[in-house]
Parts: structure tokens; C-alpha cells; sequence
């Protein structure tokens, strides 16, 4: 119960009747009472265990101890030798995307009536022109940041001295890193050292993460001071033994070290021309439900999430988000977090930390680069105490990878039968083919998302279990209804003798938009008269050039080697290298090409 929490009674009442949250999860009830003790902290927990609650309140809490009200303060700036009346910040939070950090906002706006505390967001997708006018007109007391726009922004100043965030931050009491292994996954960590380079010595910090790998440390020796570790579920033996630090283990009835109580995991082996069929056959008996999808990379995302959004028009909304989408993200994201049903596409950019209570199945069509990102796939179902469930669907040549997740992260699948017919293969392959004839935009979206699922693909970690040299590509492209297979060095030296290559010649497939499609037709035009050209002179210079070399060269360029041929040449080669290297004398070397 809240009742032994120990922050204002205020706050703990807009937790109970505002949010809802009646019970304190484990990870709160530790952490909450070390982290306002003034104590730096490490926590470690499961995805979904109500961390961003665990530092929002003694964020409040300690900012609210150190100042009754936060307004306008005179700082010293050194550096220019004169004094400022500037906007004072008092906590810093720093998050590894823009949709949580909106996300960590809308948690601190249900308090700052009370607290009489202003927040602001700073992240890559807004201007940073408009995030210093903002800050200068309205101010915060805490920033909610991405690593990268806070470092542009420390390095900042306005003109009439109302922006500096150097000397801002001396006034700093509190600096949380939240979702830290995902910052340091997403190469953060230079930033996130400049960062707190500007930050007091006395603060407090806060470090929250699912996972602390030892690349870790080096982050923890620079910016904590005798920090307390807080593990729920026991996660110990993933803290590097290295690691000198105070340690309180908190032990709670969560079932695995990784996944939340109420998730439930499958997996389904399915052959690799059948995914997109099974695929589409789950939703279909899924319609009601709120399904999150995952693929590897953006280009996946773009050209199945269209075809989910024509196969599905009237039965069910489909939307699509990934990192390169910087515009409407936050208006998917959104509207997704509205919905009561429907199917959202993503990529790992909806990993971490992004709270969507009531998402019902997560469906991973493919397994993520790093095996860590599979748990944080599966956490967006099951929030904070809820039920839900998570599929991976296998091609056969990955049927070991349930038992690797067993022992590398201490996750139970159980096997989900999910059949499916030729019949089924055939329709979805021609279908999808039957797309790409009548757009080239399609033709095209579906040969760079398949490029891209082969160059992702060679890069996981569990290379063993994911390798590309046992995967089915044949049937792979199939599943993308590809028209004919790209060159890629991928796939060099592979027998693609079982593609199905249509017999429709792709140059004839038009771009819709027509613009696009005549730009098309110049270029092709243009690469057709370069072409004739090459040849007319190639043509010419042969007719012209004389002379015996010119004979010999064209009897030798024409000339086919037998096998005897090559063998005598190779012979030749060998006496040159063995002449050189000394191995026989220049009698020997003569001797062996005299003439008979």
C-alpha cells in the first residue's frame, strides 16, 4: 500500500484516485524510499514493472525538499564574469526516444498542478530554435531530453543570456538515465558523458534499466557515487562481478528473471514462403484484439504494413511507425494508444519504454537482431500486473532459437501450432505479385525490404541459430512476392534454382505516379542512346585499327581455352614464381619453355 511510502500525502492521493494504481509494485516500494534517502540508485527490473513511477515521485518529492518554489534565480555565470537572472532546472531526465520522453511527461503533468512545477520536453523531431523560445517564455523545472538535442542545447546560448544551460544546470538536484542499456545501444554514450560533465557534484542519480550490461560500468564509475543496487527477480549474474558497489536485492513473485507475471510466450515454426499467409490468417481471428506487430527494419515496416492496410481496409485499422518517420509519429503513437482494437506495425523503435497498457498480443514476424530485444518486444504486452501475450513466428532453420532465448535470457516459449496450406502459399504469392505488377512504388518497396531483411539478418548475435547460409532465400523472396531476385553479394554462390521468377519484364512496370514514371522513361531513353553510342564506337575501332597486334588481340579475344590450354598456362605461371623465389635456376626455367 502506499500509506509507507514516503512522499507527500498529495502526490500519493493523485496516484491512488487519478492513476488508479491502488498497490505499490516492488520496484517502487524500493526504490521510492532509497531514491528521496538521497541516495544515487541503481534499478534493474522487468519491462512493465512500473519504473517511470519509481523516480517520477522522488524526482517531485526532492525538488519539492530543496525549494518550496521554483522561479527565477540569480546564477553566476563565471565564464562571461557576470550575473543572471535566469529560469532555475532542477531535475533532468534523460530518455532514448521522443515518443517516451512525451510519454515520461504525461506521467509528471498529473502531479505539477500540485507541485507547482513546469516540465519540458527536448527532443531530435522539434526545432531547436523553437525549444529555446519555449524555454525562454515558459521555462521548466524538469527536462525530460534524448541525449543528442540536450547535448545541441547545452552548447546553445541566447542572446539576451535568458538560455544557458551550462550555467542552468548548476542548480541541478536531480539526473535520472532512464531506459540506460537502450541509451547505450543507440551509441548515447558520448553524449550522455558530456552531459553530466555540466552537472553538480551533489546531485542525486538515478539509473533504470531491464538490463545492466558491463559496458555499463564505465557510466556508472563516472557519474554515480556510491550508488545502491536495486534487483527485482534477482537478475544478479548479469552485473559484472567487477562491479564495486552497495547492493539490496529486493526478491518479488515474478516468475522469470526477464518477463512480466501475466505474459504468456509462443512460438510457431512456420516454413518461410508461409509467414505472411499465417500472418494474415492470426489477425483475421484476432480482429477484436489490439495487436502490435514487429519487423526488423523500416523497409519491412513500409511495405507489409501497406499490405496489411489493403487486406484489412474494412475489417480492422491498421498503422504503421518506425524510426525514420519523423513526421506523424507522435500522432500514430497516439492514436494507437486510442484505440480499442486494431493493428499497429512497428519496428524496434517501440521497444523500450513505451507504455500502452492495454495492448493484447505483440507478434514478432521475425526474431530481433539482439536476443535482449525480444524481451523488450514481448514487454509491451502484460503492463504493470495486466495479461498478455506474445508469438515469434520460426522459419525452420530456427527451430533452436526458443531454447537459446532459454539459456541467454532465461525465457520459457511454448510451441503454437499455426498451419498452413499450399493453397494458402500460392494465393499469398500471387497476390502479392499481382501488386507489384499493376505499381512499380510496390515492385520496389518489396525488393529494398527484402535487401534490407538479408543485410539485417547477417547481423544478429545468435548467428549460430540465425545464419543466413541455412536459411530457405528462395523461399524468403517468395514470402516478399518478389518478381525476381536482386544481386546481392549475400546471396552469391547460392542455388536460387528454385525461385519462381515470373516472366513479366519488369522494365514495362510503370510507376502511378506520373511524374515519376516519365523522369522513368528520359532515364531509360537516355541510358538506351548511351548504350548505342558505346557500341558504334567499339564497332568503329575495331573496323579501323591494322596491323598484326590487332589481328592477334582479336583472335585472342575470341579464343575459347581448352582445358589443356588452361593447364598449360597454369604450369607457366608456377615455373615464373618458382624462378623468382630462386627454387630453380634460369637453365631449368629456359628449358622449360623452348620451343620443340
Amino acid at each position: 500500500m502506499w500509506n509507507n511510502i514516503p512522499v507527500r500525502e498529495d502526490l500519493k492521493e493523485i496516484v491512488k484516485t487519478v492513476l488508479g494504481f491502488t498497490g505499490v509494485t516492488a520496484v517502487q516500494k524500493s526504490c521510492i524510499a532509497q531514491f528521496v534517502s538521497f541516495k544515487d540508485v541503481i534499478v534493474q527490473a522487468p519491462t512493465g514493472s512500473g519504473k517511470t513511477l519509481a523516480y517520477v515521485l522522488p524526482v517531485l518529492e526532492i525538488l519539492l525538499k530543496a525549494k518550496p518554489e521554483w522561479k527565477k534565480s540569480e546564477v553566476r555565470d563565471e565564464h562571461n564574469q557576470r550575473t543572471m537572472n535566469i529560469r532555475i532546472i532542477g531535475a533532468v531526465i534523460l530518455v532514448p526516444s521522443q515518443e517516451l520522453a512525451v510519454q515520461v511527461e504525461k506521467v509528471f503533468s498529473y502531479f505539477l498542478n500540485v507541485t507547482k512545477l513546469k516540465s519540458v520536453v527536448f527532443s531530435g523531431k522539434r526545432n531547436v530554435k523553437k525549444d529555446v523560445k519555449k524555454f525562454c517564455k515558459g521555462g521548466g523545472n524538469i527536462i525530460i531530453a534524448t541525449p543528442g538535442r540536450l547535448e545541441t542545447l547545452l552548447n546553445l546560448n541566447s542572446e539576451n543570456g535568458d538560455f544557458n544551460l551550462k550555467v542552468q544546470f548548476k542548480m541541478i538536484e536531480v539526473f535520472v538515465l532512464d531506459e540506460a542499456d537502450r541509451l547505450l545501444e543507440l551509441g548515447f554514450s558520448k553524449s550522455m558523458t558530456e552531459i553530466m560533465s555540466h552537472l553538480p557534484k551533489t546531485r542525486r542519480t538515478g539509473l533504470f534499466s531491464a538490463t545492466i550490461p558491463e559496458k555499463m560500468e564505465e557510466l556508472i564509475k563516472i557519474g554515480m557515487r556510491n550508488p545502491v543496487k536495486i534487483v527485482i527477480s534477482g537478475n544478479e549474474q548479469l552485473f559484472s562481478k567487477k562491479t564495486v558497489m552497495k547492493k539490496q536485492t529486493v526478491e518479488n513473485d515474478l516468475q522469470t528473471v526477464s518477463t512480466p507475471r501475466g505474459l504468456s510466450i509462443y512460438y510457431s515454426i512456420v516454413a518461410a514462403e508461409a509467414k505472411l499467409a499465417v500472418l494474415r490468417k492470426f489477425l483475421l481471428d484476432h480482429l477484436k484484439e489490439k495487436i502490435l506487430i514487429f519487423f526488423s527494419t523500416c523497409r519491412c515496416v513500409d511495405y507489409f504494413g501497406e499490405f496489411l492496410k489493403k487486406i484489412f481496409k474494412r475489417k480492422t485499422e491498421v498503422l504503421t511507425i518506425h524510426g525514420k518517420k519523423q513526421n506523424g509519429r507522435q500522432r500514430i503513437f497516439h492514436q494507437f494508444l486510442k484505440m480499442k482494437s486494431g493493428i499497429l506495425v512497428a519496428t524496434d523503435l517501440m521497444t523500450r519504454g513505451i507504455d500502452i497498457v492495454d495492448i493484447d498480443w505483440v507478434v514478432q514476424f521475425d526474431p530481433p537482431r539482439q536476443a535482449s530485444w525480444f524481451v523488450h518486444r514481448c514487454g509491451r504486452t502484460a503492463r504493470v500486473g495486466r495479461s498478455g501475450k506474445a508469438l515469434i513466428l520460426l522459419m525452420p532453420n530456427e527451430e533452436s532459437y526458443p531454447e537459446y532465448l532459454k539459456k541467454n535470457q532465461s525465457v520459457t516459449l511454448s510451441e503454437l501450432s499455426l498451419p498452413c496450406t499450399t493453397e494458402d502459399c500460392d494465393k499469398m504469392l500471387e497476390v502479392l505479385r499481382e501488386r507489384a505488377l499493376r505499381s512499380r512504388e510496390i515492385l520496389e518497396a518489396g525488393t529494398r525490404a527484402f535487401v534490407s531483411y538479408i543485410q539485417s539478418y547477417c547481423k544478429h548475435d545468435c548467428y549460430i541459430v540465425c545464419s543466413l547460409k541455412d536459411m530457405d532465400v528462395v523461399n524468403v523472396a517468395h514470402c516478399y512476392g518478389l518478381l525476381r531476385l536482386p544481386r546481392m553479394p549475400e546471396l552469391s554462390g547460392r542455388d536460387l534454382s528454385r525461385f519462381k521468377r515470373s516472366s513479366v519484364d519488369t522494365s514495362t512496370i510503370a510507376y502511378k505516379d506520373s511524374k515519376k514514371e516519365e523522369k522513368r522513361l528520359q532515364l531509360v531513353e537516355q541510358r538506351r542512346r548511351t548504350s548505342n553510342d558505346n557500341n558504334k564506337q567499339n564497332t568503329a575501332g575495331q573496323a579501323k585499327t591494322n596491323g598484326k597486334g590487332a589481328k592477334r588481340k582479336q583472335k585472342f579475344s575470341g579464343h575459347q581455352y581448352t582445358v589443356e590450354e588452361v593447364g598449360e598456362i597454369e604450369d607457366d605461371y608456377k615455373m615464373v614464381k618458382k624462378l623468382k623465389t630462386g627454387k630453380i635456376s634460369r637453365e631449368d626455367f629456359d628449358q622449360h619453355f623452348a620451343s620443340d
